[in-house]
């Protein structure tokens, strides 16, 4: 583990009279990353959560073996804050069925330069004086321009923290990303560490995916993006092709169901935004969706006609995939269903106190599904 910041040191405090800007920033990691306390508001606190932290990452290792590496960590959170680390993660990732470490630190530091290209130049020129045998490079990153180092670095091991009981010095494979922070006279610096070369590759691909995520705003610019996301949107309305089809599946579940009864909303479809979109933040219309319903029906009556549609469409490919109480059935078109179905869904809710079975036809997700090998899920 090592400081971040230029040099591993804090830079100068800007002037006085420089007012920043206050940005809201943010970053996305992966849950896998293991975040440390650098934030503790006291040692007591810092010492519980290194605690929790080393008992979920080697329940199989000895107290002694978890309090040496709570030790070790601890011994390196006076320094991160002294660097003006505002985050510090430790990820674990293994390569070949052998497991590997990184740490990333995030540090928020201020600066002098008139802008930000300068600021860029003169950082490398001060890592080059001081590292000339590592590699910079000026790149483009999705929230603006930064410059990148690589190379390496070392600490010591203390003895108290060593398996051999002696100071060791540990050397580490480096990446520092310095990110200027637009009219606010501070910069990010991202840091990537690790002492594991066979899995070197691999956490630098885990650190760019991150650094893709940087984004930031100021609170006004926050505030606006709330209120768009708070506005209904307007979703287009379904093609005739949509409708036919969805009106095709909501006859077959009618006839399947055989209940008798007035019906309601027969004409009603929908544009919407299906479950899975929803949850991850995505708020214009994937699908579409035949909603109705039959009255006056009897309480027996619905019961056996949710057992009947189960009963009908588990034979055409059809699964039940939940079932929280009796009175609630959700259907999905399983793999073995025409081309027709794939992706639709039915479900059925049946109030016996009003005698009312509700329905809910929904179509495929047009988006389709999210690469499940993507480290961020």
């Amino acid at each position: 583990m090592t400081q971040a910041g230029i040099d591993g040191r804090a830079p100068a405090a800007a002037p006085p009279v420089r007012q920043p800007t206050r940005l809201n920033i943010g970053w996305i990691m992966p849950p896998f990353v293991r975040e440390l306390p650098v934030d503790a508001p006291d040692a007591g606190t810092a010492a519980q959560a290194l605690h929790r932290l080393t008992t979920e990452l080697m329940p199989e290792h000895s107290t002694d073996e978890r309090f040496r590496f709570a030790l070790l960590l601890g011994a390196q959170l006076e320094s991160m804050v002294e660097a003006d680390v505002v985050y510090a993660g430790l990820c674990f990732l293994e390569v070949d069925e052998r497991p590997t470490a990184s740490t990333i630190l995030v540090s928020q530091v201020e600066h002098d330069a008139e802008d930000d290209e300068h600021l860029l130049v003169t950082v490398r020129e001060l890592l080059e004086r001081k590292h000339p045998g590592d590699d910079y490079r000026r790149v483009e990153l999705p929230c603006g321009p930064a410059l990148t180092r690589v190379g390496a670095s070392g600490f010591v091991l203390a003895a108290e923290s060593s398996p051999t009981g002696r100071d060791e010095p540990v050397e580490q494979f480096l990446v520092q990303v310095f990110v200027p922070l637009p009219g606010t006279g501070e910069m990010l610096v991202f840091e990537l560490a690790s002492p594991s070369p066979e899995g070197w590759d691999l956490h630098c691909e885990l650190f760019a995916e991150v650094l893709k995520t940087v984004d930031w705003g100021t609170d006004q610019e926050i505030a606006d993006y709330a209120a768009v996301r708070q506005a209904p949107p307007e979703h287009p309305a379904p093609s005739e092709a949509l409708r036919r089809d969805l009106f095709w599946h909501s006859s077959r579940l009618l006839d399947a169901l055989a209940v008798h009864g007035p019906m309601e909303g027969g004409r009603q479809v929908t544009s919407l935004t299906c479950p899975d979109c929803w949850a991850k933040g995505l708020r214009s219309a994937c699908s579409a969706q035949h909603a109705w319903s039959v009255e006056r029906v009897r309480a027996a009556d619905l019961t056996e006609a949710l057992g009947r549609a189960v009963a009908a469409f588990s034979g055409r490919g059809w699964v039940t995939e939940s079932a929280g109480t009796d009175a609630t059935v959700r259907l999905r078109a399983g793999d073995t269903v025409p081309e027709r179905s794939i992706g639709y869904s039915f479900l059925l809710t049946a109030d016996h106190g009003a005698g009312v079975l509700r329905v809910e036809v929904s179509s495929l997700c047009t988006r389709g599904s999210t690469d499940a090998k993507s480290v961020f899920g």
